[in-house]
């Protein structure tokens, strides 16, 4: 006996067929196939039409659906590109930041050296000149 519970998960996935449930198979096995598909047994049926219709009512929901989810995609994209441009420009920014800080640390390195260089100098000179002040 088969129940016929609404399988909530079967309306997510568009693309995949709802699950056989009449059908107990083992790995491998395939469901039997009609000669026709239903929608396209008999031409001139009343119902044939209407499931037609209603299977085409289904896909135009389906291609409604992939069309606005390709239109999300297309939004997502945008928006992550321009976050990209703005932390590009805000990259950028800081790396001219951090090469201007290095030149001027540079620059001070070079200014310690001369200063240390004078540093020496002068103490020599004044060590020079105290022996001879005390000589005489």
């Amino acid at each position: 006996m088969v129940s016929n519970v609404h399988d909530p998960v079967s309306d997510l996935d568009v693309m995949r067929p709802p699950p056989d449930r009449t059908r107990k198979g083992g790995k491998g096995s395939r469901p039997a196939r009609s000669a026709a598909p239903p929608a396209r047994k008999r031409a001139g049926s009343g119902s044939a039409s209407g499931a037609a219709r209603a299977s085409a009512t289904a896909a135009g929901k389906s291609l409604d659906r992939a069309q606005d989810a390709l239109d999300q995609a297309a939004r997502t994209e945008k928006q992550l590109r321009d976050s990209l441009k703005r932390h590009r420009k805000a990259v950028s920014t800081v790396e001219d930041d951090l090469s201007k800080r290095r030149r001027d640390l540079k620059t001070m390195e070079s200014q310690l050296k001369v200063a240390k260089k004078a540093r020496k100098r002068a103490a020599r000179k004044i060590g020079q000149a105290k022996p001879a002040a005390s000589r005489g």
